[in-house]
């Protein structure tokens, strides 16, 4: 049992000197629920660059809401999302998304006052939203102490063997919370996406310069490479 806490206590150190060196701001979401969640729609397989331009083309163009959604054709969408990538897969999303919360709620206002487990059960349904765009919906317009895992977070945990090559989303999420204080989660979150882009990239991490080279378990093997 001390083994683990003292793993844990040191884990901890870790995660809080790569928040430390990234310099996270404090983020603030000012957008609608509906804009949430199409931001992050189109976040998916993009870096967040590319998902701005598409983002202010939307709302440029069509506007982002349900209404200027509903009624634009499909084609001029799938032209805004274009610096995005994966336009013809994303635009068919946002437009489900808005059909879904006008026909089924009325209101995107009632997004608002469901409870977390309605909110999961409601945008669980809709095609291309994961757990990963709730748990980011849940944590930037709910303030839930969550940490969304992308590909940058999962990648980072494994590396440094916080979770294991094998484990999935909710394992993930669930090991890094258990180091992660909840005041901190959201902070860690953009700090490891950060963290996962300038250094710890996929194929050529950048070890040398990485402020946490001398704890992580994966960067002899990159070293050596």
């Amino acid at each position: 049992m001390y083994t683990k806490i003292k793993i844990k206590l040191e884990l901890s150190k870790i995660i809080k000197r790569i928040v430390e060196e990234m310099k996270v701001e404090k983020n603030v979401n000012n957008e609608s629920a509906f804009e949430t969640l199409v931001t992050t729609i189109i976040s998916q397989n993009t870096n967040d660059k590319n998902t701005m331009k598409a983002v202010e083309l939307l709302k440029k163009e069509i506007g982002l809401n349900i209404e200027s959604i509903l009624s634009a054709k499909k084609e001029k969408i799938i032209e805004c999302l274009k610096p995005a990538g994966l336009y013809n897969v994303k635009a068919p999303r946002i437009i489900e998304l808005a059909k879904k919360i006008k026909y089924e709620l009325g209101d995107e206002r009632k997004l608002d006052i469901m409870d977390d487990e309605e909110i999961k059960e409601f945008l669980s349904k809709v095609k291309g939203i994961g757990p990963k765009t709730i748990d980011i919906f849940l944590a930037f317009k709910r303030k839930r102490n969550i940490i969304p895992v992308d590909t940058h977070v999962s990648r980072v945990s494994k590396r440094l063997e916080i979770a294991d090559k094998k484990d999935k989303y909710f394992e993930i999420r669930r090991k890094l919370e258990e180091i992660v204080p909840e005041e901190e989660r959201l902070k860690t979150h953009f700090a490891l996406i950060m963290f996962g882009r300038k250094i710890c990239k996929a194929k050529k991490p950048r070890c040398m310069i990485c402020p946490v080279k001398d704890d992580c378990p994966s960067s002899k093997q990159f070293l050596s490479s």
